[in-house]
């Protein structure tokens, strides 16, 4: 078996690459997950809200592994688990939902019932958000693999655009998401403002 080792939150501003267990289909609590894959970490980011954390800005818990935004390659199936297969190159999207619960096929992902015992919604490596283990790792399990994963058709295409892949497990839809919400579309004039790469950086408007 493999080694694995995680980014872990070791108070603010302090983090530490750490060995930690190789995943089981297991997820938080004890709780079998036949329906889970385990993937090998090819790529992943850092992420705004993780910053949150490393500042010293929540409750993480000392060693708390970070990283929600994952894209790896399938190394080991559940018995449940139908449409991905071992070898499979996939994008995870960052929160967790389990694809059967009333939020879920209202699709409030994001709201799940049923991966986070103390409220709606899930995430890999966040604070308070069902004590799922994060991807900023060399090993990963993924619980609802069939639901939750989104297989690259083209491995080797997929590999050769890999940076600009990653993003889509949370940096580019998280911009579309807002566009698409505020009614953006083609023709529209619209000014955005961010400190990372979900918008632009912060400048005045061509008017000014």
């Amino acid at each position: 078996m493999a080694n694995n080792r995680g980014v872990a939150y070791m108070g603010p501003g302090k983090v530490e690459v750490k060995a930690i267990d190789f995943p089981k289909l297991v997820g938080p609590g004890g709780r079998k997950c036949e329906q889970g894959v385990i993937l090998k970490i090819v790529s992943t980011n850092i992420c705004g809200s993780d910053q949150h954390m490393v500042r010293g800005r929540t409750t993480a818990p000392i060693g708390l592994i970070l990283g929600h935004e994952i894209t790896g390659e399938v190394i080991e199936a559940g018995r449940d688990v139908e449409f991905i297969k071992v070898g499979d190159l996939v994008s995870v999207p960052f929160n967790i939902a389990c694809g059967r619960c009333r939020l879920c096929k209202e699709r409030y992902t994001g709201v799940c019932l049923n991966v986070n015992p103390s409220r709606p919604g899930g995430a890999y490596g966040y604070v308070d958000m069902g004590g799922w283990i994060g991807g900023q790792a060399d090993y990963v399990m993924v619980p609802y693999a069939d639901f939750n994963l989104l297989k690259f058709p083209d491995k080797a295409r997929a590999m050769a655009k890999i940076r600009d892949l990653t993003c889509l497990s949370d940096i580019l839809p998280t911009g579309y998401h807002g566009c698409i919400t505020a009614g953006v579309t083609t023709g529209s004039t619209v000014l955005i403002s961010g400190a990372g790469p979900v918008g632009l950086p912060p400048q005045p408007p061509p008017f000014f």
